[in-house]
């Protein structure tokens, strides 16, 4: 089983080039996901039995544009040989380029333990792939309960030379019902960030 699309969207924030499907009033986003249904600005994976809001005002991030970044960030850590084709895509909404909420989902076999394995490696992956570009970091590690299922987090500050805080991403992620689930939020201020995050904190497991 290939997970390295964990890491992809850690070692690309400093590549956000998103595409929008269409403004609030398009209200067939089918084709921007690969499973799950949307109603309104509510979107419900039937896999994963979870349900989520979206923000009204923001947009929902076109695939065509995920699957371009995934290239982008593959080639940035000259990546070869990663399988994305087990990806399942699913709710992913901006409200601009450096504020963004992204989900996915893959089958996962493992048991709990190779599941702890394969987080662990990958934020210790993800740090030393900033290290080697002598990019300055941050890292918090943690966890989030959310209707019942724990989520273990791993958020990352890119620093300047200056020590100044320019983007952020917090990397959640969980098994649900047989998948290993992975939900990113970059943002590059509080408020996006505590708009985004309460949404994912209000979404319901079932």
């Amino acid at each position: 089983m290939n997970l390295k699309h964990v890491i992809i969207p850690a070692v690309s924030i400093a590549l956000f080039i998103f595409g929008a499907c269409g403004g609030p009033a398009k209200k067939d986003y089918s084709k921007e996901v690969d499973e799950g249904t949307f109603d309104g600005n509510k979107y419900t994976s039937q896999a994963l039995g979870w349900t989520m809001e979206f923000p009204d005002n923001w947009i929902i991030t076109s695939k065509s544009s995920l699957e371009s970044l995934d290239e982008r960030s593959k080639a940035s850590v000259d990546d070869t040989t990663s399988d994305m084709s087990g990806i399942k895509r699913t709710l992913a909404f901006q409200k601009n380029f450096e504020n963004n909420f992204q989900s996915s989902w893959e089958d996962f076999s493992g048991d709990e333990a190779s599941y702890k394995r394969i987080v662990a490696n990958n934020h210790q992956m993800i740090y030393n792939n900033y290290l080697e570009r002598r990019m300055y970091t941050d890292t918090v590690a943690g966890k989030l309960t959310i209707s019942g299922v724990t989520f273990d987090t791993f958020e990352v500050s890119i620093n300047d030379r200056e020590a100044k805080v320019f983007a952020t991403q917090l990397l959640m992620n969980a098994l649900v019902k047989g998948k290993f689930m992975t939900v990113t939020i970059s943002y590059n201020n509080e408020a996006d960030k505590k708009k985004m995050l309460d949404l994912f904190k209000k979404s319901t497991f079932k």
